[in-house]
């Protein structure tokens, strides 16, 4: 048995204007809707809300029709009974879903699928919502919205929305991840925004209804089948142009969003660099570790500047070690050149008496190298620590050289 109750909720016509100028063309007149959902998901509690009628008779086994005037034009909603699951839904019940539609004709704007914000929706219960969506048609997901409900009072932080959207991501999927977060008891703003989406679902569908599909089916036999062939390219293409666009948006969503991270790490390491980049109201604690930190990488890096000033010394000490040698041999071997030179002015006897000379000295410039060259290892090489560090390294802990001029050669 379907029964029609009448309602009233005056909420002006904003609704209506902001439909016109979004979407270039007044919205519906008259507006149809039909409510889906399991038992006790709250589909007469979201009819009394929008119609603003405080007296519904309880879910029974049967579609009732309710009828209201909302935003200065008619709406016509149908609540179904609830489903169980898709074993335990009764014929009966399966029959007055598919009937639903038939009662708003020609057809609904919107097919509103009510779900309580903080249902687990296991495996099962998204099995039952397709299961009963699809009982109207698979193109039923094309009109169909997801509606979140919960109690105004009862607000739902930011994480628990972002859950209840991960654990309905496969029925949002299907219904082009249209959906609303309806708080019951806040009537005025959520009737408004509620409207405006819908309305906004209806421009997508270039104001199309759901066709029941005993229509559907009749319509379609009567249609050559060139033109059905045509009609499903169509909206084939459609269909993929608005996929690519969604995708589209999503990446460059993903790229914004990006971008926007790394130019707040970017702020951020800024002000870790530097302490003239902390915040004013930075706590005293904060600022005193930020400068120990800052200190203790000035005292690296003046310690490893000593050391490397102390190997440049020692480096320059042996340098100067093995460079006179090796001047004093390059002095003999010319020497001995020019002995050999000036001796063969004095004929043959005198080059060869300049020869041995050259030869002597040669000797005596390689005994000068090895005394040299072990002078330069008898040399040792130690690092001062003077101050405080001495302390610290004689108990064993880290210390730094506060300068360079920490750093001594012990001559």
């Amino acid at each position: 048995m379907n029964t029609t109750e009448p309602a009233s909720l005056s909420t002006g016509a904003m609704a209506s204007e902001h439909a016109q100028k979004v979407y270039g063309s007044p919205p519906q007149s008259e507006l149809r809707l039909v409510l889906l959902g399991r038992i006790g998901a709250g589909k007469s509690t979201v009819v009394k809300t929008i119609l603003g009628r405080d007296k519904f008779r309880s879910e029974g086994v049967t579609c009732v029709k309710k009828q209201g005037e909302v935003a200065g034009r008619t709406v016509i909603i149908v609540d179904t009974p609830g489903w169980d699951s898709v074993k335990h839904t009764s014929k009966h019940i399966q029959e007055e879903i598919k009937n639903s539609v038939i009662l708003c004709p020609p057809g609904p704007h919107a097919l509103l699928l009510v779900v309580p914000m903080g249902d687990q929706l296991s495996s099962s219960a998204r099995k039952a919502i397709q299961y009963h969506i699809e009982l109207l048609s698979v193109r039923a997901w094309k009109y169909t919205m997801v509606l979140f409900v919960s109690d105004a009072e009862e607000k739902c932080t930011y994480n628990e929305q972002n859950q209840m959207l991960e654990r309905a991501n496969s029925i949002l999927v299907k219904c082009g991840e249209r959906h609303f977060h309806f708080e019951v008891g806040n009537s005025t703003t959520q009737v408004t925004e509620l409207l405006k989406k819908i309305d906004a679902m209806v421009a997508e569908n270039y104001e199309d209804f759901f066709i029941p599909q005993v229509y559907y089916e009749l319509l379609e036999s009567k249609i050559p089948r060139e033109v059905t062939e045509l009609i499903r390219m169509s909206e084939d293409r459609v269909s993929r142009l608005e996929q690519r666009y969604k995708r589209e948006l999503k990446e460059k969503d993903e790229q914004l969003s990006k971008y926007r991270e790394a130019e707040k790490a970017t702020e951020m390491l800024k002000r870790t660099d530097s302490s003239k980049w902390l915040p004013p109201d930075m706590n005293t604690e904060t600022q005193e570790r930020t400068g120990m930190q800052k200190g203790k990488t000035d005292q690296q890096t003046v310690a490893l500047q000593a050391i490397k000033q102390g190997y440049r010394e020692e480096a320059l000490s042996v340098v100067q070690h093995y460079v006179k040698p090796l001047m004093v041999i390059i002095t003999s071997v010319l020497g001995a050149l020019i002995g050999a030179v000036a001796g063969a002015q004095h004929g043959t006897l005198g080059a060869c008496v300049g020869i041995p000379v050259g030869i002597v000295v040669a000797v005596l410039g390689s005994y000068a190298v090895r005394g040299a060259a072990t002078a330069a290892r008898d040399v040792p090489g130690t690092v001062s620590v003077k101050g405080p560090a001495v302390q610290n390294r004689d108990e064993g802990k880290p210390f730094y050289i506060s300068s360079p001029s920490a750093f001594n050669k012990d001559q």
